[in-house]
């Protein structure tokens, strides 16, 4: 076997991550997650424009951060059993 034959089999490169968004049990599988893959996880086709914002609040996180906040452009690092609340408004 060739030596990118192993490249997948490195310690917690391919790790599942189970997370909960808005209370619904989900799965993710990258060490990072970016304010919008929140977003596209807690609603089906969401909108990205200048009328609906979202927030991004998460608990349960690293020990260095366990709880915070995301905005469009920002990521944190995923821990196991993580959880996110996303709410959506419309801009008045």
């Amino acid at each position: 076997m060739k030596e990118q034959d192993h490249e997948n089999d490195a310690p917690g490169l391919n790790k599942v991550f189970n997370i909960i968004v808005n209370t619904r049990p989900k799965t993710f599988n990258e060490k990072e997650i970016a304010f919008k893959q929140v977003v596209q996880l807690a609603y089906e086709n969401p909108v990205f424009n200048d009328i609906i914002e979202y927030s991004v609040s998460y608990s349960k996180g690293e020990d260095k951060k366990p709880k915070g906040t995301l905005t469009e452009g920002e990521s944190v690092h995923v821990k196991e059993g993580m959880v996110f609340d996303v709410e959506r408004a419309n801009r008045s």
